[in-house]
């Protein structure tokens, strides 16, 4: 029974895990976009949210690859 619920545990785990890397690398354009309006008349580290897809993302402005201002998420 121990084992069981052991292995179960696991799988469940994993299954979270993996989800969560898949989802944190499909940012899609409408996405992107939103972030960068979330950053509009702001200033590098201002704390900023923005909602999407019925989610409310709290975070701060920070330059991208281009040099505009973009939100990121806070650092752990």
């Amino acid at each position: 029974m121990k084992n069981i619920m052991l292995k179960t545990l696991s799988i469940t785990l994993l299954s979270f895990a993996a989800m969560t890397v898949a989802n944190a690398a499909d940012t899609s354009k409408a996405e992107t976009n939103m972030q960068i309006k979330a950053c509009a008349k702001k200033k590098q580290g201002d704390w900023t949210s923005y909602g999407y897809k019925g989610v409310t993302f709290n975070g701060t402005c920070e330059p991208n690859a281009d040099g505009k201002l973009q939100f990121k998420f806070p650092a752990p």
